[in-house]
């Protein structure tokens, strides 16, 4: 070949690679409809997108004019995450019944009387599931708030969970959280579903402790997991779906046309473990559930476009966040893609403030799915997508916040206006044992309020929900201050007390966050996404300094402990209506924070409050 013919060769090879290139970089951050590129952040003009509805009434609040030191400034009150957290203990320590061998409850029903089974009732729904639930937040909330006391309650629940386990892997349990369609409901079932909770038990305790007891039976779980999937050319998948096995076959349940939850933790085991058999097994039940080899979804199928029908959104995203998580971890834009695609259609049937339906396009709310969507988002965003952050937030301090119970002085007047007929000592036992259940969060919250009516059936908890609910609450305090391998990423406007930085929020009266370093480091600071970049000013200790970009995040280089980094910005105000179940709402925005809604609630009003105070009722 002569010297110019290869030069044309070699020139043309070179161009292919970079197509090849860009178009790989289209898959994985694919242009929005109607979206021009950006080609130059640092001139990127104001828009606000990546809202639902319609938006109207924009205006821009201007940021602060100067910026004190901490030490001379008042931070307005925030939402507060470890007081949350905190109260929230409270519930996971309270809920179960001692009486009945730490038994959980999950059928709460706030204003019925008595609004939960009483110590000679069962509650079976709690058996494998709500139980397992609440101890993933022992773990979590105990590490957002240093909180030691219920340790007896929490071994008490780790024994009845570990009591499940049996030698072949697999947590055999009762079924009656999948609702049995044949068969004996009272005769025990391998269930995925509890094995895959416990797995991450013990995962979590592994990480924490380093004890190979958990290790080596986390293992035995995985194996057991692995052993029950069907295989097809390299890509594995459960026959029964989202059901239970037993007598060496897949039972019919109404949770069988679900895709398993099973993925979430085995890549959460191989995150920690680095075990190389979870890798391959993890790959190969994400490359099946997106080839849509499972049998018997009917209209549960995720389509290909990521629209499902049939019933529990919570159920579907469940299956999403294990495929989400490890397109992260592994930089594979595939799975990234899927998740997105399902992530954004639930999104659409739901709000920007962390409202989402029940089952699709229904008009009752359910807060497993609003942690199932923060979850997801943590996971886009980790992957590239760093407006996935303001998803996290917006979720946390409305939905979470709101929906966070408490015995006001309203509620309690609520209760006795719904039992006015009940004996007097009935209303009064009924009031303490809600008492109980403080800092759990509602299994639903309506569009403008707390409760649908003035009915015993007016507002729920079903157990499953506030688990979920305070596992939004851990997603957002641990990723407010990350330590990654470029430097200390600041990805949320959130207070949050970290070793490596204290991050004060002054949100949301206005657009200021500070950030006081505290370990020798690069530090980066997001401002929210809709953000105008002109108007972001960076400052140091107070004095001005020149933002430096680096994509969605403002460089502060070879910052020292105990330096003041700051970063302000005008918060957008607007209007946002939105149809929710054929009814349309009107949303009144500062930044991400609801301020309020139209028309008002008029028995427990949302947004009452903003943010809800925890002072006089905070543990």
């Amino acid at each position: 070949m002569n010297k110019h013919r290869q030069a044309r060769v070699l020139s043309c090879s070179v161009w292919v690679t970079l197509l090849a290139v860009f178009l790989a970089g289209l898959a994985r951050y694919p242009l929005r409809a109607n979206e021009k590129p950006v080609t130059d952040p640092t001139k990127r003009e104001f828009e606000l997108r990546d809202f639902l509805g319609t938006i109207d009434q924009v205006g821009l609040v201007p940021a602060p004019p100067k910026v004190e030191k901490l030490s001379r400034s008042n931070p307005p009150q925030d939402v507060d995450l470890v007081g949350m957290a905190r109260w929230a203990l409270h519930y996971l320590i309270n809920n179960p019944s001692k009486e009945r061998g730490y038994e959980a409850r999950f059928a709460i029903g706030p204003l019925a009387c008595p609004p939960s089974p009483l110590a000679h009732q069962k509650d079976l729904t709690a058996e494998g599931d709500t139980e397992n639930r609440m101890d993933w937040e022992f773990i979590f909330l105990r590490e957002m708030t240093g909180n030691q006391e219920g340790r007896e309650v929490e071994a008490a629940i780790w024994k009845r969970i570990l009591g499940y386990v049996r030698e072949d892997g697999l947590s055999w349990s009762r079924p009656y959280p999948l609702g049995m369609l044949e068969g004996d409901p009272e005769k025990p079932c391998a269930m995925g579903w509890t094995t895959s909770l416990t797995l991450v038990s013990l995962v979590e305790r592994y990480e924490r402790d380093g004890d190979k007891e958990h290790l080596d039976l986390a293992r035995k779980l995985f194996l057991g997991l692995r052993k029950l999937a069907s295989w097809d050319t390299g890509r594995a998948y459960y026959e029964g779906g989202l059901s239970c096995w037993r007598d060496d076959k897949w039972l019919l349940t109404q949770c069988s046309p679900h895709y398993p939850s099973i993925l979430l933790a085995v890549v959460r085991y191989w995150e920690v473990t680095r075990d190389p058999d979870a890798l391959v097994f993890a790959r190969a039940f994400a490359d099946g559930q997106l080839a849509d080899l499972q049998t018997g979804t009917g209209d549960y199928r995720i389509r290909p476009d990521g629209t499902y029908g049939g019933y529990n959104c919570h159920l579907h995203l469940r299956a999403v966040i294990g495929v989400a998580h490890l397109g992260a971890l592994i930089g594979d834009p595939r799975y990234i893609a899927w998740a997105r695609s399902v992530y954004e259609f639930t999104r659409s049937m739901g709000t920007d403030w962390g409202w989402f339906p029940e089952s699709p396009w229904e008009g009752n709310s359910e807060t497993c799915a609003t942690g199932d969507m923060t979850d997801v988002a943590r996971w886009l965003a980790r992957a590239g997508y760093p407006e996935y952050w303001d998803h996290v937030e917006r979720y946390v301090r409305n939905y979470v916040s709101q929906a966070q119970f408490f015995m006001t002085p309203e509620f309690k007047e609520l209760y006795r206006l719904v039992n006015k007929d009940k004996p007097a000592d009935e209303v009064d036992a009924g009031l303490a044992l809600m008492s109980h259940y403080e800092g759990g969060f509602l299994a639903r919250v309506y569009p403008t309020d707390l409760a649908t009516s003035r009915t015993s059936k007016g507002m729920n908890m079903m157990g499953c929900c506030p688990p979920e609910g305070m596992h939004a609450l851990h997603i957002a305090w641990t990723n407010v201050v990350v330590e990654a391998e470029r430097g200390v990423e600041v990805h949320l406007a959130l207070n949050r007390d970290h070793p490596a930085a204290r991050v004060v929020s002054f949100l949301p009266k206005e657009g200021r966050v500070t950030v006081e370093a505290r370990k020798n480091s690069d530090f980066y600071l997001r401002p929210p996404s809709w953000t105008p970049r002109k108007a972001v000013r960076a400052y140091v200790d107070g004095k001005e300094v020149q933002p430096l970009w680096d994509g969605a995040y403002v460089k502060f280089a070879e910052v020292r402990p105990g330096k003041e980094l700051t970063l302000t910005y005008p918060l957008v105000e607007f209007s946002q209506r939105i149809t929710i179940a054929g009814t349309q709402y009107t949303y009144h925005w500062m930044g991400n924070t609801v301020l309020g809604v139209d028309p008002r609630g008029s028995i427990l009003p949302l947004f009452a409050e903003v943010p809800r105070p925890l002072a006089g009722i905070s543990k």
